[in-house]
C-alpha cells in the first residue's frame, strides 16, 4: 500500500506539523485513528497542552460548538465556544498563562454537511467565533477511507486547506509489540495473531496495485473486512481487542458462549478459527510443569497436542 504511514510515522506528522497545519488521518475503520490522540498524552512536548475528549463528529450539533451571546449593553453579539474546545475567555490567544489544546476531530468526513460547515473555523482556523486558540494548540481529524463505502467525503476546496494523509493497518507484528503487549492483552489473541498474521492484512491489498491484486479476497482471507460483503463481523485491532476481553474472562461462561461471542466481533471464520486455536492450546502441557518436572508433566490425549 503506497503512500500509506504506519501509526508511529502519523502520530510524529501530526505532533510536528498539527500547530500550524490541520492533519486529516484517513483509515480502515478499527485500526487505531482515536488511538494517536492517547497516544499523543505521552509526547514530551504535549505535556503542558489541555487535552479535550475528541469530538465525534456524526454527534455534533450547533450547539456542540458555538452558542449565540446578546451584549445588550454594546448592541451586539457574539458566539461563545462550547466548552469541550477548551478554550474560553481565561484560556485564549493573548491571556497570560493561558494553555494551548489538542482538539480532535473524530469521524470528520462523515459528519453532515452543516456541521463539515461549523467546524470549519476551529478545524482549519482554530477558533471558535472571536475566541483563538493558544499558539501551539494542535487540531486533526480522523475519518475513515472513501473506498470503505461509509459515506466519508469532503469538498476539493476544503482539502487544499490541510494535510490529508492514510494512515494502514498495522502489521502483526507491529500490533503485537506496540499494542497488544504493552497493554496486557490476552495470551491467546497475541499468540492466535502471530500464527494468523493475515488478520492485519487490508482489502486495499486485493484492489488494483496492492501485493494481493487479483486474487480472490473472500476466499483468500475471509477474516477482514470486505467492502463487498455484508458481515456480521470481522477481524481487525479493534475488534481483535474486545477478543482479548472475551478470553481474558473465558472462564466465566462455555465453550459455545465463547464461539458465539467472539463470532459477534471479529466474525464467524475468525471466531472458529481462534476458539480452536484457545481449546488446542489448552490441551498442551503448561510450559511451566515441563520445566519444574519434566518426567512427571502431564501429556495431552491429543496426539499433535
Amino acid at each position: 500500500m503506497s503512500l500509506f504511514l504506519n501509526h508511529r510515522q502519523t502520530l510524529a506528522l501530526i505532533c510536528a506539523v498539527g500547530h500550524k497545519r490541520t492533519v486529516i488521518v484517513e483509515g480502515e475503520n478499527g485500526i487505531g485513528k482515536t488511538q494517536l490522540w492517547k497516544d499523543m498524552h505521552k509526547v514530551e512536548k504535549l505535556q503542558k497542552h489541555i487535552f479535550v475528549p475528541p469530538f465525534n463528529c456524526t454527534q455534533m450539533s450547533d450547539g456542540s460548538i458555538w452558542m449565540p451571546d446578546i451584549d445588550r449593553e454594546t448592541g451586539v453579539s457574539r458566539e461563545l465556544p462550547n466548552e469541550r474546545f477548551g478554550v474560553s475567555k481565561a484560556n485564549q490567544r493573548g491571556v497570560k498563562g493561558a494553555k494551548p489544546t489538542v482538539v480532535m476531530f473524530d469521524e470528520c468526513f462523515k459528519a453532515a454537511q452543516f456541521v463539515k460547515n461549523m467546524i470549519a473555523e476551529p478545524l482549519y482556523e482554530r477558533r471558535v467565533g472571536g475566541y483563538h486558540f493558544v499558539d501551539g494548540s494542535i487540531t486533526f481529524g480522523a475519518t475513515n477511507l472513501s473506498l470503505e463505502g461509509l459515506g466519508d467525503s469532503v469538498q476539493p476546496h476544503l482539502r487544499s486547506r490541510i494535510i490529508l494523509v492514510r494512515m494502514r493497518k498495522p502489521t502483526a507484528q507491529e500490533w503485537v509489540e506496540e499494542f497488544a503487549i504493552p497493554n496486557q492483552l490476552s495470551a491467546e489473541v497475541i499468540a492466535f495473531v502471530h500464527m494468523f498474521p493475515q488478520v492485519m492484512d487490508s482489502f486495499v491489498d486485493y484492489l488494483p496495485g496492492g501485493k494481493f491484486a487479483g486474487k480472490p479476497q473472500e476466499k483468500e482471507n475471509p477474516f477482514i473486512f470486505n467492502p463487498k460483503l455484508h458481515q456480521d463481523g470481522f477481524a481487525n485491532p479493534r475488534s481483535l481487542h474486545a477478543a482479548s476481553d472475551l478470553l481474558l474472562e473465558q472462564d466465566n461462561f462455555d465453550n459455545e458462549t465463547l464461539v458465539a461471542s467472539l463470532a459477534g466481533v471479529v466474525g464467524e471464520p475468525t471466531a472458529r478459527e481462534m476458539s480452536a486455536y484457545v481449546k488446542f492450546g489448552q490441551e498442551i502441557c503448561a510450559y511451566e510443569d515441563v520445566i519444574k518436572n519434566p518426567a512427571k508433566a502431564p501429556m495431552s490425549k491429543n496426539p499433535t497436542a
